[in-house]
């Protein structure tokens, strides 16, 4: 597996690099170390993680401390936290993005992170608080030498953009996902802007969260039902065409040099083998038409969904504090009677 220096850092990473979203759902770190064997074993290099992917950190540090840890770079995040109350979902505070970095570093076992992201950072009441909190946080720990690299992820890139922009913390890497895919390529607008102040690029999700595959997206996905049809349509026709919608999509967004690295969720050794063969056979002439002929018969226009997982998440906000408040008056009601 080709690896390639990333930006500015001294990192030496892989062209793929393993999304450990994928290890959510799986009930102990079998699968996982079978996974991060086989992906060493093969020179994909590069796992990211974060305390928003369920059990994937535990998982993980079942399997990390085994391994030599120059063997291996691990990123995780910060500020995006899975819980089953909505209201616990983000926190962007300079303690708990302390407390979450030290969590995080102790769970997989790791002494250090060799990038911590500040997870989704359009999900924050205000990019301020990004600006004045997290990163202030996140620096303070790369001056302890809990983390090497300074990163921030979201969905909106102007959003990322922005952040950089007006921040006085020194960002190291932005991660993308779903910006570099066969239906949507805006990270191609920014490439050139993060390159010039020196910020590597990670892109992540080729598949768009499982919209680019035969299942189609799970039932959270934020994909308009128009673009979720296109989707369906490209992969009955590379069925017929004798191919898949997967290879392509995979094929497409590992194949531009100026991205040095496409992070891909994998289960189980299979999908992880499957993809690695997909970039070292590389492609084709014929892989290329079909590329572009989905991606202009399928995909020509605006195919983002941005904005609406915001949307989303800030109704279920309000409903949680709008039960809260009547629950309130209601046990107030009761005592005063």
């Amino acid at each position: 597996m080709k690896q390639t220096k990333l930006g500015n850092t001294k990192l030496n990473i892989s062209q793929l690099g393993i999304g450990g979203a994928a290890f959510k759902d799986h009930p102990d770190s079998k699968e996982a170390k079978a996974v991060i064997e086989y992906a060493l074993k093969h020179g994909v290099n590069y796992i990211d993680t974060s305390p928003w992917y369920i059990n994937s950190e535990e998982l993980l540090g079942k399997v990390l401390p085994h391994i030599s840890r120059s063997k291996y770079i691990i990123s995780s995040k910060c500020g995006r936290y899975y819980s089953d109350d909505v209201l616990e979902w983000f926190d962007f505070s300079f303690d708990k993005i302390t407390d979450s970095i030290d969590r995080s570093i102790n769970v997989l076992g790791c002494k250090y992170l060799d990038i911590c992201f500040c997870h989704d950072i359009e999900f924050a009441p205000t990019l301020e608080i990004v600006i004045n909190e997290a990163l202030p946080a996140m620096k303070k720990a790369k001056e302890k030498g809990k983390i090497k690299h300074i990163g921030i992820s979201g969905y909106p890139l102007e959003k990322l953009k922005t952040v950089i922009e007006l921040s006085t913390v020194k960002i190291d890497v932005v991660l993308s996902y779903c910006k570099y895919t066969l239906n949507d390529v805006e990270l191609l607008d920014y490439l050139p802007w993060f390159q010039e102040q020196g910020i590597a690029v990670i892109n992540a999700s080729p598949f768009a969260m499982g919209l680019l595959t035969d299942l189609g997206p799970p039932k959270w996905h934020s994909a308009k039902p128009e673009t979720v049809e296109a989707a369906q349509q490209a992969a009955a026709f590379c069925r017929d065409e004798g191919t898949s919608l997967m290879k392509l999509a995979l094929q497409f967004s590992t194949s531009n040099p100026s991205i040095p690295i496409t992070l891909v969720g994998c289960e189980n050794v299979q999908q992880l083998k499957s993809n690695i063969n997909v970039i070292n056979e590389g492609v084709t002439q014929e892989d290329l038409v079909l590329i572009n002929t989905v991606r202009e018969k399928f995909f020509k226009g605006c195919h983002s969904w941005e904005g609406i997982g915001e949307e989303k998440f800030w109704k279920k906000v309000k409903a949680e504090m709008d039960k809260a408040t009547s629950m309130y008056w209601k046990m107030q009601s009761a005592t005063s009677q």
